[in-house]
């Protein structure tokens, strides 16, 4: 159990009080927790190990519960003490937050950004768009991080990302993440220029499922929407290639290995350079919301809130 000395000693509260929980206490339980040892937190809190010591008492006697055992001269949380040191972790990660918004408030033209993505947003939307905003914002950092829905949906959920850009996720069950439409996305079907012209316009979907898909891994949003839309005209996918990303749909199916189900967002110059062709399926017509995903019980920052405020004034959120 180790911590940045610096982040402790700038997370040192100033005495705020609520009935029950002195956060300076709080603070002094968090320390011991995060370092392992009153003489650990006690050196990093410019405190004596008798002070530290005394304000761990008051803690637990104020909550009417024990938070540590102390053993042989170690320390082990109660069951108790964890959920505590959970609660503790969140505010005073929220403090830092607030702080770092005061700041940006008070007019330092900088600040950090994290931004998550699916796959197809992550490599075809998002970065063109980032690469605008720092035209407009050049002193604000930007972190993106790419993955599939559901892993960005977590990454959500634990906070690890501020925004994020995602397919649309019918199995998201998390009341506090917002999702606000974005831009329309469509799921095509495609194949090599060689086998092309096995599909002439009399060409139905059966015939052309019957020739196996070539598909993102189960976690994609493209997959989920391009399955239910092939359940709804009545037809289970025939699958042959399950793949991870979008250019191992696209290598996949101009080798010729399938027909490869992706957005068309991702295929603009493949298409262009002749690599791949696009299917026209009269039954086919398989459309998915793109959406801009934020928290919903946490105000955005003002790096935040100047990028949503650039996707509605620039691209029609």
């Amino acid at each position: 159990m180790t911590s940045n000395k610096e982040d402790l000693q700038a997370l040192h509260l100033q005495g705020v009080f609520h009935e029950r929980i002195n956060l300076h206490h709080l603070f002094i339980f968090y320390a011991v927790a995060r370092t392992g040892s009153f003489s650990n937190a006690a050196s990093m809190l410019n405190l004596t190990q008798p002070a530290v010591s005394i304000q761990i008492s008051e803690l637990e006697s104020s909550l009417g519960t024990t938070l540590l055992h102390r053993k042989q001269r170690k320390l082990q949380i109660t069951d108790t003490g964890e959920i505590v040191l959970k609660y503790a972790q969140q505010i005073f990660t929220l403090s830092d937050e607030l702080i770092s918004t005061l700041d940006e408030i008070k007019g330092l033209k900088s600040g950090d950004l994290v931004l998550g993505a699916s796959t197809t947003p992550g490599e075809y939307v998002l970065p063109i768009l980032v690469g605008e905003f720092r035209k407009i914002h050049p002193g604000i950092t930007i972190e993106i991080t790419v993955g599939n829905t559901e892993d960005i949906i977590q990454k959500m959920s634990e906070y690890k990302i501020d925004l994020a850009m995602v397919g649309d996720w019918s199995n998201d069950s998390n009341d506090d993440l917002e999702f606000v439409k974005f831009i329309t996305d469509e799921i095509i079907l495609v194949t090599s220029p060689e086998k092309s012209s096995n599909f002439g316009s009399n060409t139905t979907i059966s015939d052309v499922n019957a020739e196996g898909l070539i598909i993102r891994e189960k976690g994609s949003a493209t997959r989920s929407i391009a399955e239910d839309c092939f359940l709804q005209l009545g037809i289970e996918p025939k699958i042959n290639m399950t793949v991870g990303s979008n250019q191992a749909v696209k290598q996949a199916t101009a080798s010729g290995g399938g027909i490869g189900v992706i957005s068309k967002l991702g295929v603009t110059a493949e298409v262009k350079a002749g690599l791949l062709t696009i299917l026209n399926i009269k039954e086919w017509s398989c459309q998915r919301p793109l959406f801009l995903v934020s928290h919903k019980n946490r105000p955005l920052s003002p790096s935040q809130k100047s990028f949503v405020d650039f996707l509605q004034t620039h691209h029609r959120m």
